[in-house]
C-alpha cells in the first residue's frame, strides 16, 4: 500500500501521516525532513518565520534543490511497497492508479491558529507568514511543474477540508476511505 498526503502548511499532513503510519503499519516518510540533507544553507528554518520565508525565496531562485528532493521522493516511493508520505508535490508526480492520494485543506485562519500552537508565535504573525508562505510555495511549484498546488485537485482520490474537524475525526474519515479503497482494489 502506498499513500501520499498533500496540502498546504498546517493542514494536518504530518499529524495524519504519523497516525495512519501506525494504524496501517506503513513506513513514514516526511519530504520536509529531507530538506536538511539537500539544502546548502543549514541555518534555514522551514516554519513560519523570517528565516522560513528566506528559505522559500532561496528555493524560488534555486529550483534545482526542489527537483533534487522530488527526484529522491519519486525513487524512494518507487522502491518501497508499504509507505505513507507527506509531500507537497508527489501526488502530481507519481502517476499510479493504486497509490492513494489524499489532499488536506483548511482555511487560512484555522491554519494560522494551528501554527500559533505549534510554533508559539502570535496569531497576527502566523497569519502574515502563512499568506506569504502560501504565495511563495505556490509560485515554486507552478514555476517548476505548472501545478497550482492549492487548486489542481485532479490527482486526488479524496479531498478533506478539516477546518472544523478534530484530529480524530479527520483520521477516522481518511482511515475509512483507505480501507474501502484497498478492499475495492483487491476485489475481482
Amino acid at each position: 500500500m502506498k499513500i501520499i498526503i498533500s496540502g498546504l502548511t498546517a493542514t494536518g499532513k504530518s499529524t495524519l501521516v504519523r497516525g495512519l503510519s501506525q494504524e496501517f503499519g506503513l513506513e513514514y516518510f516526511s519530504a520536509s525532513s529531507k530538506w536538511k540533507d539537500i539544502m546548502p544553507k543549514k541555518d534555514f528554518v522551514f516554519w513560519e518565520s523570517k528565516k522560513g520565508l528566506d528559505a522559500l525565496k532561496f528555493r524560488l531562485s534555486h529550483l534545482k534543490y526542489d527537483r533534487m528532493l522530488d527526484d529522491f521522493i519519486l525513487k524512494h516511493v518507487a522502491s518501497h511497497d508499504n509507505i505513507i508520505i507527506d509531500s507537497w508535490v508527489a501526488s502530481w508526480k507519481i502517476d499510479d492508479k493504486d497509490t492513494i492520494k489524499i489532499y488536506l485543506r483548511a482555511d487560512l485562519e484555522t491554519r494560522a491558529r494551528r501554527v500559533v500552537v505549534r510554533d508559539g508565535i502570535l496569531y497576527k504573525d502566523a497569519l502574515d507568514f502563512m499568506k506569504k508562505k502560501d504565495k511563495l510555495s505556490t509560485k515554486i511549484y507552478y514555476k517548476l511543474y505548472k501545478i497550482k498546488i492549492d487548486r489542481d485537485m485532479y490527482p486526488f482520490k479524496l479531498v478533506v477540508d478539516n477546518s472544523h474537524l478534530s484530529v480524530e475525526a479527520m483520521r477516522a474519515l481518511c482511515s475509512s476511505y483507505i480501507r474501502n479503497f484497498s478492499e475495492g482494489t483487491k476485489a475481482p
